[in-house]
Order: structure tokens, then C-alpha cells, then sequence
């Protein structure tokens, strides 16, 4: 369900799109510093976001060094170093990958379940480490994992998307505002509430003509039928829409930034980032196009 959380990169200034990647690149590192090397293959930009948000909220300024990575030895790159906050959107990254592989496992059949098989040794050690260091987030993201299986398994007759986002968008919030205190847990827990309920729609969008075709659970089957309408998609999208408006709400209410930087990406991506990969879910030839095929 990651992968949907980016900038709208060609409206990035210099500077901004700089802190960018040296949060994403600092990110890495942090990765294998925290959390183990095999850990840095499940790298997202979703982590970023969360980390500008956090980062903003507890006013921590990314100290920027140029440094050397295993994908690019022979330059340096800027990369965001000696973060405590970066350090602990390494260990929820892990957190949430792991659970979300044994979720697979349960569940999926075929090559996905393979594929979750074979990541799963190699995965274990970054859980571990990140487990012992948050045990009560470790059990929330596995309790709200097991609840959004289990209501896929056993309500999938139910023509509601709100139902299981909101069990995910639950899961979010637990990951945004742990450790947060006062108005910062209050802001984060609201941004991470309406992002993971948008996350939720986005990938079921996504997926819906895969899932159609392979016969597993997506909510939209039972709300808009096996072929929806140009209407249903733009029903989804003005949901979508409602759901950013609740995030940036809670955006707005952040008060000072330690960088102007952290502000412009914060605003890139509820603005312009997100609405973007909104658009491309629910474009209009996905009503008679499968994912993957462009119209002829």
C-alpha cells in the first residue's frame, strides 16, 4: 500500500528538491544504520514525507553532509545525517514492511506469496532490532493488520471502502504520532489518520482491475460492480479530495518550521503530489482499461 506518497518534482525549487533527497538519502542510511542493510531494499518515499512532518512538528533542522552510498560510490551525495527522527521512520518503515509481508503471507497465494516468503529472513533482523525499540507500535501496526485481514476475509459482501481505510487509516495515525506529545500528537495523528484513509482508496483504485481479475478482495467491487463508471471514479475522487482537505487542515495548524524547505515539501505533497497520484487511479481509461495498458 506504499509507494503513493511523492512531490510533484518539476514544482520543487533547487533547494527544496536538495533537502529532498538528502532526506530520502538520509533515510537509506539511517536504514542501515538502525534497522540493517537488507532493510534499505524496502526504502519509500512515504517515509520522507512522514519524516519532513515530524521533523517540522519537533522543529529539528536536517543537518546535511555529503557522503558516500553503496548506489552511488563514486560521489558524494547530500544525505540528511544524525537524525533521531529519521532514525525512527527507519524502525517504523521496518515495522510496517514486516507485518505487512507476514499479512501476505497469510493471505496471498501464488508469486506474491513467494516473493513474501523469500523477503522474510532476510526482513526478520531489521523487525527485531525495530520491535525492541518500539514494542507497543510493533503490536498496534500487527493488531490493525490482523483487523483489516480479517474484515477482508469475512465482510467482503460489504459495499463500504470506509470501513477497512479507516481500520488502516487507524494504523497511520499510530505511526505518525508515536512519541508525539500534546499538540504535536494531536496534529500528526490527524494527518496520519487522513493520509492512511487515502492511502487505503488510492491502492484499492489501483488494484481494482488486478484484484477483478484474480478474484481477490476490493471494496469497490461491491460498490461500483465489476465495471464502474466514469460517475463512480469521479465519487472517488471527490472523496479523496475530502480526505486531503482533512490533512491539511491539521498541516496548517503548525506553526513555525526549522526550515523553509520542510514547508514547501510539506505543501508539495498535500497540494500537488498527492492530488496528482489521485488523478492517475482514477484516470478515466481505467474504466475500461486494465492497469498496465494504455488505450488503443
Amino acid at each position: 500500500m506504499l509507494g503513493y506518497i511523492r512531490t510533484s518534482q518539476g514544482e520543487l525549487r533547487v533547494r527544496e528538491y536538495e533537502v529532498y533527497r538528502a532526506l530520502y538519502c538520509g533515510l537509506c542510511k539511517h536504514m542501515g544504520k538502525c534497522t540493517g542493510q537488507c532493510s534499505r531494499m524496502t526504502l519509500s518515499y512515504d517515509f520522507v514525507f512522514l519524516a519532513a512532518l515530524r521533523m517540522s512538528l519537533l522543529g529539528e533542522r536536517p543537518i546535511l553532509e555529503k557522503k558516500h552510498c553503496l548506489m552511488h560510490p563514486f560521489h558524494k551525495r547530500k544525505m540528511a545525517m544524525r537524525s533521531e527522527t529519521l532514525a525512527y521512520c527507519a524502525d517504523a518503515s521496518a515495522l510496517l514492511v514486516y507485518h505487512k509481508l507476514l499479512d501476505d503471507l497469510r493471505d496471498e497465494r501464488g508469486a506474491k506469496k513467494l516473493r513474501a516468503l523469500l523477503s522474510r529472513p532476510f526482513l526478520h533482523t531489521a523487525f527485531r532490532r525495530a520491535s525492541k525499540r518500539h514494542p507497543a507500535l510493533s503490536a498496534e501496526i500487527a493488531e490493525r493488520l490482523r483487523a483489516l485481514s480479517d474484515y477482508e476475509s469475512t465482510c467482503a459482501d460489504q459495499p463500504s471502502a470506509d470501513q477497512p481505510a479507516a481500520i488502516f487509516a487507524s494504523l497511520m495515525e499510530a505511526v505518525f504520532a508515536d512519541g508525539l506529545e500534546g499538540s504535536n500528537a494531536r496534529i500528526a495523528s490527524a494527518v496520519g489518520r487522513a493520509i492512511g484513509h487515502w492511502i487505503y482508496l488510492a491502492d484499492a483504485a489501483d488494484d481494482f482491475f488486478e484484484d477483478r481479475k484474480r478474484g481477490r478482495f476490493n471494496p469497490y467491487l461491491q460498490r461500483f460492480g465489476s465495471s464502474p463508471t466514469e460517475t463512480d471514479w469521479e465519487n472517488l475522487r471527490l472523496a479523496m479530495t475530502g480526505l486531503l482537505l482533512e490533512a491539511e487542515r491539521a498541516y496548517l495548524l503548525i506553526d513555525t518550521y526549522p526550515t523553509d524547505e520542510l514547508r514547501e515539501i510539506l505543501s508539495n505533497i498535500l497540494y500537488l503530489g498527492l492530488p496528482e497520484a489521485a488523478a492517475r487511479v482514477t484516470q478515466n481509461e481505467k474504466t475500461i482499461q486494465p492497469k498496465g495498458k494504455k488505450p488503443t
